[in-house]
């Protein structure tokens, strides 16, 4: 049945499918944008170093140390005024270590600095619309599945701290600034810097300033959240285009094709095949070959009962000969007109035997040209043998052409010299006191042109189309009737529509302006 216009189409899903897929292979790709989070991590990391810096620079200024460098260091109250006031600038938590390795200082706890409040930004008072919600949803999902197992170390923190429990502020201890990396039991990352302190070029100490990366994964959510916006703009603007484009291809061809299944013939030539002639495209293209198809099935189906009512017609006439004769023969005893009415008998009989042979090649014709290939072939070849077989049997056929020319055209070889016997058959046929026949071959810049001429009556200038219709006879008085069934230039015209051709009679002039003859021109496209 037909599909009503409810129906989904498989061809919009696989429009959808394949526009589809490219927006979600970079929606994939927007979780695991490497490039774009080792950026934000780098510029965190730059800050901290310079944070740092200017920690460990303002601390070594305001620092006192007893004795040696392995003495104790003591923060005067200057220092942590200095420390205090850097730390209610700072996002982090800054830890500071002797040159033993002691924690004399950590911002997060009443040691060494004075306490800092901690404090944390408050969830937006302003509600969150759909699509932020949605997005959150589907990016915790996506995240959690997309996660991948980290190689770095487990932050763990003792209760009383040491140097040697961070290799990175050890090689600070030894003056190397270094950074570190951890990964938290919340998931997230510890990123920090290890920094020497020094007092009068001299190392007192080192400082460790550590943060998570809240601030990095939240930039790098925000900027997913942008994509993903443009994503689903974009995937709304690709359904809607895909809709368009199924709406603009599957309507008319479904319409197509339901007019394509209501054709039968017990309807009659009421189907009328939808057309598109305000569309310049394949689909107007489609709806034109479909009304051309479907206009070539009526006109074979007139051609065969046409061709039908011919032979009906033609077969008739011998059989009602035949008919007649035999009734005169039943009832006549006279020995002369039974041998005419056997003459006559015999005649009709070899006029149905060469009729039935005439109609079986007709009506297999166009079988044989539709199964039969078409190749390169050179017209001058195949006349030259035409011509040399009837040469044989003293024919005076004249062949002239134009030497290194091209006589190269697309066809079949056998068909096309048929067209060429029967051509020269007729012309035989109506040539007066054995006289030539004179056949020419011209090659002009598209195409090939035959002209066959014989020195017969001539044909009626009402019958130069006519003389092509199948059964249609313009024989001599002195030729016996039925002697010819009408078939042969019948053949040649519909061999030479087959291969785009062209056939047109003519009469031949002489010099008096009378008709001393035939002429027929063939006209073949050339092989470029």
């Amino acid at each position: 049945m037909f599909r009503n216009k409810l129906t989904f189409s498989p061809l919009l899903l696989r429009l959808l499918t394949l526009n589809i897929l490219a927006l979600f292979f970079l929606l994939g790709g927007l979780f695991s944008i490497d490039r774009y989070q080792q950026t934000l991590r780098e510029n965190e990391f730059i800050k901290l170093e310079d944070e740092g810096r200017i920690l460990s620079q303002a601390i070594g200024r305001t620092i006192l140390t007893t004795g040696d460098l392995k003495s104790q260091i003591i923060l005067t109250s200057e220092a942590q005024e200095t420390i205090s006031y850097l730390l209610s600038k700072s996002r982090v938590r800054i830890r500071l270590f002797s040159y033993q390795g002691d924690l004399l200082a950590d911002s997060e706890r009443s040691v060494g600095f004075q306490t800092r409040v901690k404090s944390s930004e408050l969830p937006s008072l302003q509600e969150k619309n759909f699509i932020r919600i949605f997005f959150e949803k589907i990016y915790s999902y996506i995240a959690l599945f997309m996660a991948k197992t980290s190689d770095l170390s487990i932050y763990k923190e003792n209760v009383l701290q040491q140097a040697e429990d961070y290799e990175e502020v050890l090689k600070a201890l030894y003056g190397e600034e270094t950074r570190l990396i951890r990964q938290l039991e919340s998931g997230k990352k510890l990123l920090g810097v290890a920094m020497p302190v020094q007092s009068y070029k001299k190392i007192t100490g080192a400082i460790l300033l550590t943060f998570d990366s809240t601030n990095i994964e939240n930039k790098l959510k925000d900027f997913r959240f942008e994509v993903f916006k443009i994503f689903f703009i974009a995937l709304f603007l690709t359904i809607c285009v895909s809709i368009y484009l199924s709406a603009n291809i599957v309507g008319p061809i479904r319409k197509l094709a339901h007019a394509t299944r209501n054709i039968n013939p017990s309807d009659g030539r009421k189907i009328t095949v939808p057309q598109f002639s305000d569309r310049k495209d394949e689909i107007n293209e489609l709806a034109t070959s479909i009304k051309d198809m479907l206009n070539s099935i009526w006109n074979r189906m007139d051609a065969i009962e046409n061709f039908a009512a011919d032979v009906s017609h033609e077969i008739k006439n011998p059989l009602t000969s035949l008919k007649s004769a035999v009734e005169v023969a039943n009832n006549t005893r006279d020995r002369k007109q039974l041998n005419k009415l056997s003459k006559i008998i015999n005649q009709d009989i070899k006029r149905l035997d060469r009729l039935v042979t005439d109609i079986s090649n007709a009506s297999r014709l166009d079988a044989e040209l539709s199964r039969e290939g078409m190749k390169k072939i050179n017209i001058k070849k195949i006349i030259e043998g035409t011509v040399d077989f009837y040469n044989r049997d003293r024919k005076k056929i004249i062949f002239n052409y134009e030497k290194n020319d091209d006589y190269i055209t697309y066809g079949n070889e056998q068909r096309l010299s048929q067209v060429f016997n029967n051509l020269i058959d007729n012309a035989l046929s109506f040539n007066k006191n054995n006289m030539k026949i004179e056949i020419y071959l011209r090659s002009m810049k598209n195409i090939l042109s035959v002209e066959i001429s014989d020195f017969g009556p001539g044909i009626t200038v009402s019958n130069f189309n006519k003389i092509f219709e199948r059964f249609y006879t313009e024989r001599p008085n002195e030729e016996k009737f039925g002697e010819h069934s009408g078939l042969g230039l019948s053949i040649v015209k519909q061999i030479l529509d087959v291969h785009k051709g062209f056939i047109k009679a003519e009469n031949r002039f002489g010099n008096n302006k009378k008709v001393i003859g035939a002429k027929f021109i063939i006209t073949l496209k050339k092989f470029v």
